[in-house]
C-alpha cells in the first residue's frame, strides 16, 4: 500500500523547494523584508501565544527552536501547493527538516493573525514572503491555517493556500517551471485494464491506494477501510471538475467551504475509526475523477488521488 503521491511528483516538489526555491539562496542582494505584524499585537490567549511564538522563532531563523514547539507525533498538512496539492509531514523532526530545506537563505517572513480559537484549535490568516516568490512577483502568498495546541505544544498544523493566491501563483510557477504542469495532467494512456472495484485505506493519518488509475465506466464498487484512530470521523469523496480545473485547484478550495461551483461531488461517504464498508450503486461515466479523503475535527482534507481516467 502506498501514500497517494508518486515518486515523480515528489521529485518535482523538491525541484520547487530546492533548486528553484527554498533551498537555493538568492544570488541577488536580499530584498527589503516586508514588515510582519508584531507578535505583541496578535497574542490574545495562551494557545495563540504558542503559535505566534513558534512563528517568531521561524522568522528569526531558529528552526530548531520552532520545531521544539511541536509534539513528537505532530501532523503537518500543506494543502493547495503545486505540484501535488497536498504534502504531509509527521513529527517535529520532519517539520524541522522541512524548514531547513524550504527557508534557509530565502529571507523568509511568516505573518500570522489569529482569527478565532475553538476548543484547542487556533484559526489564523497567514502571509509568507520569500526570495523565490518575490522574484516571481507573487509575494506575499496567503494561507488559511489551523493549529491544534495541547499542553503548550502544537500537535497538528494545517495550511491551505487561498484560492486567490493559487490563481496568482500557479500560472507564473508553471511558466517558470514547465515540467510542473505535467504533474497535474491525466496519466498517459496505457494498456492497463480498467477496473470496476477499488479499495481505499485510511491509515497513518492519510489515505492510500495502490490500484489502477483507469476505471471502467458503469458501476464502481468502492471499499473503504479505516484503520486510522487519530480523528473522530473520516470521509471519502470523489469529484468531477470543469475543464481547466485540476487537483491543485480542488485542494485550495477545501478550506471551510462547500464544493466550488466548478466541481460536482459524485460520491461522499463518512466513516468512524476502525470502520470498513463496501459501497455499491456508484456509477461513473467517461472522463476524469478526483478523490479527496477527510478527517474531523478540525474538518480538513488528509489525502488525495487522481485524476483517475474513466473509460468504456
Amino acid at each position: 500500500m502506498k501514500p497517494l503521491f508518486s515518486t515523480f511528483v515528489l521529485s518535482l516538489l523538491v525541484l520547487v523547494l530546492g533548486v528553484y526555491g527554498c533551498g537555493n539562496p538568492s544570488t541577488q542582494p536580499p530584498p527589503t523584508l516586508t514588515p510582519q505584524t508584531p507578535v505583541s499585537e496578535v497574542k490574545t490567549d495562551p494557545l495563540s501565544a504558542t503559535v505566534t511564538e513558534m512563528v517568531a522563532r521561524v522568522n528569526a531563523g531558529d528552526f530548531a527552536g520552532a520545531s521544539e514547539l511541536f509534539t513528537e507525533d505532530a501532523l503537518i498538512y500543506l494543502v493547495g501547493m503545486p505540484p501535488t496539492g497536498m504534502e504531509i509531514y509527521w513529527g517535529k523532526d520532519q517539520f524541522h527538516q522541512f524548514l531547513e530545506e524550504c527557508c534557509t537563505g530565502q529571507n523568509f517572513v511568516w505573518e500570522v493573525v489569529p482569527e478565532r480559537v475553538e476548543d484547542n484549535a487556533v484559526f489564523v490568516e497567514a502571509n509568507t514572503w520569500m526570495d523565490f516568490t518575490r522574484e516571481l512577483g507573487v509575494a506575499p502568498n496567503s494561507f488559511h491555517e489551523v493549529f491544534v495546541v495541547q499542553d503548550g505544544k502544537i500537535s497538528l498544523y494545517y495550511s491551505s493556500m487561498t484560492e486567490q493566491a493559487l490563481a496568482n501563483f500557479k500560472p507564473i510557477l508553471f511558466e517558470a517551471i514547465p515540467e510542473l504542469a505535467g504533474a497535474v495532467l491525466p496519466p498517459a494512456d496505457s494498456n492497463e485494464a480498467p477496473v470496476n472495484e477499488i479499495t481505499v485505506t485510511i491509515t497513518n493519518n492519510t489515505c492510500a491506494y495502490d490500484g489502477p488509475m483507469n476505471f471502467q465506466a458503469g458501476e464502481l464498487i468502492v471499499k473503504v477501510d479505516v484503520q486510522d484512530q487519530r480523528f473522530d470521523s473520516y470521509a471519502v469523496t470523489f469529484f468531477t471538475l470543469d475543464e481547466g480545473k485540476d487537483m491543485i485547484d480542488l485542494m485550495a478550495s477545501t478550506y471551510n467551504s462547500g464544493p466550488p461551483s466548478w466541481s460536482d461531488t459524485v460520491f461522499l461517504k463518512e466513516l468512524k475509526p476502525g470502520e470498513s464498508q463496501t459501497y455499491e450503486g456508484f456509477y461513473v461515466t467517461d472522463g476524469l475523477l478526483y478523490m479527496v479523503c477527510w478527517a474531523s475535527p478540525p474538518d480538513m482534507p488528509i489525502g488525495n488521488a487522481g485524476p483517475f481516467v474513466v473509460k468504456q
